[in-house]
């Protein structure tokens, strides 16, 4: 029976082992941090050791940073929870240069790319349309005034199975609004005895946002930002809205727009790209 019991612990020891090689293993210094970025929002965090120190972000529920409270730490581990029930394990230790501070377990992360590839079109390309489209003259599809902060649609377009969305932000206060997003969901309400909303974000195959400061006519103080998104072409039902969403990182203000469902059938063909070389 002892026997049994040795062995049982034996392959017991193994197969820990086994586990612990397939997990990452992490390297924190004391003077530089290491940073895991996660699908879902961040729920509960263990360390191993006391000498980990491990704080989530205030405003990035899913990213956690990680730093060594002593040069001396030991090996250690380390369990995230994640709010989509996921644990994740890790070994860590103590290294003065970490080989990689920036881990990211995003599996929307490599979908995207597989998706990226399968169009017609690659990051350099958008880049170009994107530069391109924000050369153009300013137009209004809709637009929002708030907090001396103009946010607007220029133009929809279509090409190679994506939908391109142009839109400008012009903050003409002199406090810089630094903007979080644009976050894009379909919003789908319906008024009944049960009223039921139900919303759904997209997440964007390319987007650039970028300042436009430099161009003429715009005061000191002033900013200007063009921002464009592309999307796998896709069309909404009467009942439901397309919102774009723009927050001040640090601060209240916010910004909404949102369209119909007629509206994106108004998508145009891009224009010619120009050589900004």
């Amino acid at each position: 029976m002892q026997k049994v019991k040795l062995i049982v612990g034996f392959l017991g020891l193994i197969w820990s082992s086994v586990l612990w090689a397939q997990s990452p293993e992490l390297e924190v210094a004391w003077d530089k941090t290491t940073v895991l970025i996660f699908d879902a929002p961040i729920q509960s965090i263990d360390r191993g050791s006391q000498w980990l120190l491990g704080q989530k972000d205030a405003e990035a529920v899913n990213l956690l940073k990680l730093k060594a409270g002593s040069k001396d730490m030991p090996n250690t581990n380390l369990h995230v929870l994640t709010s989509d029930g996921r644990i994740h394990e890790f070994a860590v230790r103590y290294s003065e240069d970490p080989l990689n501070t920036t881990w990211d377990f995003r599996n929307k992360k490599e979908r995207g790319s597989e998706l990226k590839s399968s169009l017609g079109m690659n990051s350099s390309e958008f880049e170009g349309v994107a530069k391109n489209l924000a050369s153009l003259e300013s137009k209004s599809i809709k637009r929002q005034f708030r907090y001396e902060i103009f946010f607007w649609i220029k133009g929809i377009y279509f090409q190679d199975g994506l939908l391109f969305f142009d839109l400008m932000l012009h903050n003409t206060s002199r406090i810089p609004f630094q903007p979080i997003g644009p976050e894009v969901r379909i919003v789908d309400s319906r008024s009944s005895k049960r009223s039921t909303s139900r919303e759904v974000d997209l997440e964007p195959a390319f987007s650039l946002v970028s300042g436009l400061n430099e161009k003429v006519g715009i005061e000191s103080g002033q900013e200007l930002k063009s921002m464009v998104l592309a999307y796998p072409v896709f069309t909404i039902a009467n009942q439901k809205r397309l919102v774009f969403r723009l927050r001040e990182a640090r601060g209240d203000r916010e910004l909404q727009l949102s369209l119909k469902g007629r509206d994106l059938l108004q998508a145009k063909s891009l224009p010619l790209l120009i050589d900004t070389h």
